[in-house]
């Protein structure tokens, strides 16, 4: 008979997992398939992935924040580079 303060009469019996258990604990995950879908990966030549820093005042990242809108700094600087032909 449970003692007076003991909730173990309201416990529920253990429920089964509802995802399916892993074989092997120590296998690794399945690579993603990339038949699936999604976008490919640019090739290395194509990828923007060099830094470019500038240092502003206050007032002109306020200018330069007004001016880029919705669209974001660096890509209104992009923009703009690219109209001038810096990248030709």
């Amino acid at each position: 008979m449970p003692q007076k303060n003991s909730l173990s009469a309201l416990k529920k019996a253990a429920a089964p997992p509802i995802l399916p258990t892993q074989a092997d604990p120590n296998a690794s995950p399945k690579p993603a398939d990339r038949s699936i879908g999604g976008r490919s990966p640019l090739p290395p030549s194509e990828k923007r992935s060099q830094k470019v820093q500038i240092s502003l005042t206050p007032s002109e990242k306020a200018k330069l924040k007004e001016k880029a809108g919705l669209a974001g700094e660096a890509t209104f600087i992009y923009a703009k580079l690219k109209e001038l032909g810096i990248f030709d």
